[in-house]
């Protein structure tokens, strides 16, 4: 009996300790997390996207679209559509925040450019099939080559940019 307490003291802890060695820490990224997913092609048979200009405060003909802060308006005219698209990628900031990034074409480029130096302190609204999934401000002139959407999770980017890729999700427990 003393040979069994005395194990129970030993191998019990010990378990526990080389179990606890095997579990990542909650909210922290281990170093197996998965590489960002690579640039995937804008198909031309993807979900619908679209950019549009977007401002907190109302404007003539605009839409306005309830969000979680309050209401939005919307310009219904969009800025980008999946013509200005060469690409979009889906990734992680350094916090494991989900990110979105279009590719944009020269073209796309010249008008994200024009309508943000022409509209100061708005927004840009991401709009991917039905769902609005991002609507960052800007507070000067937007001349980079993609347009890059916090969209909350990395599972909700990847989703995004296969959605908008055309490319169907693997299925569950594929590799």
């Amino acid at each position: 009996m003393k040979i069994m307490r005395t194990m129970a003291r030993i191998v019990v802890p010990a378990s526990l300790v080389l179990l606890a060695a095997c579990q990542s820490m909650p909210g922290k990224q281990t170093s197996t997390k998965p590489a960002p997913e690579t640039t995937l092609q804008a198909s031309s048979h993807g979900a619908p996207v679209a950019v549009f200009l977007a401002d907190t405060v109302a404007q003539a003909g605009w839409s306005p679209v309830k969000i979680q802060s309050g209401v939005l308006y919307v310009n219904p005219q969009p800025v980008v559509t999946r013509d200005d698209l060469v690409g979009v990628r889906a990734g992680t900031n350094k916090e494991g925040e989900g990110l979105l990034a279009l590719a944009l074409n020269e073209v796309g480029q010249k008008k994200v450019a024009s309508i943000t130096a022409s509209n100061p302190n708005k927004r840009l609204a991401l709009v991917v099939g039905r769902t609005m999934l991002a609507a960052p401000n800007y507070t000067t002139t937007v001349t980079s080559d993609q347009l890059v959407f916090g969209v909350g999770t990395a599972e909700n980017a990847t989703a995004a940019a296969r959605a908008i890729a055309g490319v169907d999700a693997p299925a569950a427990g594929a590799k």
